[in-house]
């Protein structure tokens, strides 16, 4: 492959089964990031978890200069401590049919998560109600957020903020809801142990699973060899 032309200037990274393993990030993961920051690159953690929980189960969360929890609806600056809302729905209507059907359900500020086996209900509901919400697989659970928002729109608010253009990203990720992230970017990076639509999906494979392929990824190809990356391409927000 040829070398890029564009230089990429921003790792986005999915948190759970990408960064990290049962919640937990892998050290040599949370260490390949600090790495990286230090060498100039900009980072984003682009998660379906809800805010509140990132916060519990992610202790490094000042590497990151953007975090876009709840699966895009949400962005948070670590640095200004600021969150912002950026998907508003009938929430409260939604949350409400989810009740009386008896699915049960996780709030968050703006996503609602539910198990993966209740997803044909949910959808189900959201079509005889008219609701207008989007549902996300990602491995056990489904997001259920204000439809037109999704890991894209919620990272794309915040490179806007930073002045990062969507070729200048390279995103890592393992599962559906990654998909739509891997469609606004120049390099898609799937882990080892990513879905197989994933790795269809993505520009390189990792050979190693979730946090000791990132690391690996950052400290060869991003560090030691980034004249070797793939060349960017133009985002194809059809994944």
């Amino acid at each position: 492959m040829k070398a890029s032309p564009v230089p990429y200037r921003l790792l986005a990274f999915d948190y759970d089964e990408t960064l990290a393993t049962d919640g937990q990030m892998h050290p040599s993961a949370a260490q390949a990031l600090a790495e990286a920051r230090d060498a100039g690159w900009r980072l984003a953690l682009v998660t379906g978890r809800t805010f509140g929980r990132v916060v519990e189960i992610c202790p490094t969360l000042h590497l990151f200069d953007l975090v876009v929890p709840e699966n895009g609806c949400l962005l948070h600056v670590p640095a200004a401590g600021t969150v912002e809302t950026l998907a508003a729905g009938p929430i409260d209507r939604l949350r409400a049919g989810l009740d009386a059907a008896a699915i049960p359900f996780f709030p968050g500020r703006v996503v609602t998560i539910t198990k993966r086996h209740h997803e044909a209900a949910v959808r189900a509901l959201l079509e005889s109600d008219g609701l207008a919400f989007d549902c996300y697989p990602n491995r056990p659970a489904v997001m259920i957020v204000p439809r037109g928002t999704s890991k894209a729109t919620g990272l794309a608010a915040g490179l806007g903020r930073l002045g990062v253009g969507p070729r200048e990203v390279i995103a890592v990720g393992d599962d559906e809801n990654d998909l739509a992230m891997f469609g606004a970017v120049g390099l898609r990076i799937a882990v080892g142990n990513a879905i197989d639509a994933v790795k269809a999906a993505a520009d390189v494979v990792l050979d190693a699973p979730n946090g000791e392929g990132v690391a690996a990824f950052v400290r060869e190809r991003v560090l030691a060899a980034p004249e070797a990356l793939p060349e960017a391409r133009v985002p194809d927000p059809r994944l």
